[in-house]
């Protein structure tokens, strides 16, 4: 293996040793319109964080600048990197979010999001354009979180050089940005489902496939809002994947990006149970789960009735 096939395979195994290890079943809540369009349309759609309940959404650790102190870091790109990080406000509004929750039902989110608790596996939700984040809700936690990832012996690989390094710190302060929740928010015990996508036209000059893995945007009416609001979809594609096409503008990109998402075959997501929240006509709500996971091509989802005894419909 040559110089720089090493440096590549010890760039992945610091990326790998960076990244929140989360194996298990996920839950997203949603009502009964966004459960059919999730089975129905092989899809998940991931809100702009401009536009979700959390007004502080990924903006929260930009805000904590005396967080970590110069003497608090062993790691020099790291120290550089989160200098820049907290000088720099992220205004591109480039950041796409799907909420799932860990651990058992919670009566506060059956409240807050619908009758219809839906149960992902939560590996197969990471793609090319799209990653997972375990949310911490405090600061100690946040700056230990930090603290112990620079410290990981996959930064000693002896052929990574300082881009490759600067690349791995970036990456390092942008998932902890990610993972840094208000803490009113810590019984949801959140994971997040994230995708970047660029709505810029303009070219990327260090890369001209900077655009690649970027899914492309739409558009849905928001029914307080009154406004468009930006979303885009994860999709699972059981089609072979297109190849980059050099030369192509930007424009044309997005265009052919748009008719691909609609045209192309989709796998089955990796839904592996649903749970019906406290709701009138529950059983007929079981039995309409039943027909439709079977009509779509789901044949092993277990579908249960919550025993939460609340009448708050």
């Amino acid at each position: 293996m040559n110089e720089r096939f090493q440096r590549l395979d010890e760039f992945n195994h610091l990326m790998s040793a960076l990244a929140d290890s989360v194996d298990e079943v996920i839950y997203h809540y949603t009502s009964a319109e966004g459960l059919r369009g999730i089975i129905e349309n092989s899809e998940i759609w991931l809100t702009n964080v401009a536009f979700v309940n959390d007004t502080t959404e990924c903006k929260a650790l930009q805000e904590e600048k005396s967080l970590l102190k110069d003497k608090d870091f062993s790691n020099k790109f790291i120290k550089d990197r989160w200098k820049r990080f907290i000088r720099d406000p992220d205004n591109d509004h480039d950041t796409y979010i799907a909420s799932f929750s860990r651990g058992k039902e919670s009566l506060e989110q059956w409240r807050a999001y619908g009758s219809f608790r839906i149960g992902f596996r939560a590996s197969k939700l990471i793609s090319p354009s799209s990653n997972l984040y375990e949310c911490v809700y405090s600061k100690n936690k946040i700056k230990n979180w930090i603290l112990k990832k620079e410290k990981l012996k996959e930064w000693q690989g002896k052929n990574l050089n300082a881009e490759y390094k600067r690349g791995a710190a970036f990456n390092l302060i942008y998932a902890a940005s990610k993972k840094y929740k208000n803490g009113h928010f810590k019984n949801e015990r959140e994971v997040r489902l994230i995708s970047v996508s660029h709505h810029t036209w303009e070219p990327y000059p260090n890369s001209p496939s900077m655009f690649k893995d970027d899914p492309p945007i739409n558009y849905r009416d928001h029914p307080v809002y009154k406004t468009p609001v930006p979303y885009v979809k994860f999709i699972i594609d059981d089609d072979e994947a297109q190849l980059i096409r050099i030369g192509e503008k930007e424009a044309v990109m997005k265009q052919r990006k748009l008719i691909e998402e609609k045209t192309r075959k989709r796998a089955l997501l990796p839904i592996e149970e649903i749970l019906i929240g406290p709701m009138l006509h529950q059983e007929e709500a079981k039995i309409a789960c039943k027909i439709l996971l079977s009509d779509k091509g789901y044949k092993k989802v277990k579908v249960n009735v919550t025993a939460i005894p609340y009448r708050g419909f």
